[in-house]
């Protein structure tokens, strides 16, 4: 993202006269997409306060910096850190959190929940194909030691992703099925010897948001548990 598509309300427009550096500059937004590194529907600060939203800060360059995930209680919650080379191009990123996250439960498709806990303070450093599509994730501390680390695969409609302790020791791998509008169809988890230990599936009815399947080691169904629609609203 070499720079923001934005419409600077008057507000905006004010700050951007007053601010002697482009290093200073703050811009508001609802949506952040890092996979794209775009940052859209654009606020003022004052529109931003009280509802969850996305702070940028900009560098000498004009690039975006710092992205601020901020809740609708005014709390920062994590950071990402973008770091670009001089042609403005950007193959790494890393995220900061300051609070105990999973995160598996941020992005179930990439992490598993063996090996995912975050603690305030801790980094998870993204290196990104040219496509936005994260080759790896290595989770450290503020002072780089290595916690643990992810590797991903992708085939088609398949991704297959490997995760390791800090030593290289790898702890499991589980494989994620997509179907054609490109959702998870089924979840397979695999323990360090390749041997299944459960899987999830997901189904996508018309009447319902999702239908939620546990597996067991034998392939069968153990639980299945219906999300209707009205619930996610």
């Amino acid at each position: 993202m070499k720079s923001i598509e934005f419409l600077p309300a008057n507000w905006d427009k004010g700050k951007r006269k007053k601010s002697n550096s482009v290093n200073e500059l703050k811009l508001y937004y609802l949506k952040w997409n890092p996979k794209k590194q775009e940052l859209l529907n654009g606020l003022t600060k004052n529109r931003a306060s009280g509802r969850p939203h996305y702070r940028a800060t900009m560098n000498e360059a004009g690039l975006v910096k710092n992205v601020d995930y901020i809740n609708r209680h005014g709390k920062m919650l994590w950071t990402f850190h973008l770091r670009w080379d001089d042609y403005g191009k950007s193959n790494e990123y890393d995220i900061e959190f300051y609070s105990n996250k999973n995160l598996s439960v941020l992005n179930q498709d990439l992490f598993a929940p063996d090996l995912s806990a975050i603690r305030p303070g801790w980094i998870a450093r993204y290196k990104i194909n040219d496509t936005g599509t994260p080759k790896s994730v290595t989770v450290m501390d503020q002072l780089e030691n290595i916690y643990y680390y992810y590797k991903f695969n992708y085939g088609r409609n398949e991704l297959k992703s490997q995760y390791f302790r800090s030593d290289s020791i790898l702890v499991g791998s589980h494989t994620v099925q997509f179907n054609q509008n490109k959702k998870p169809s089924k979840i397979t988890y695999f323990n360090e010897n390749g041997i299944m230990k459960n899987a999830i599936g997901y189904e996508y009815p018309n009447d319902a948001k999702v239908i939620i399947s546990q597996i067991n080691n034998k392939g069968k169904v153990i639980e299945r548990r219906i999300i209707p629609k009205e619930e996610n609203k």
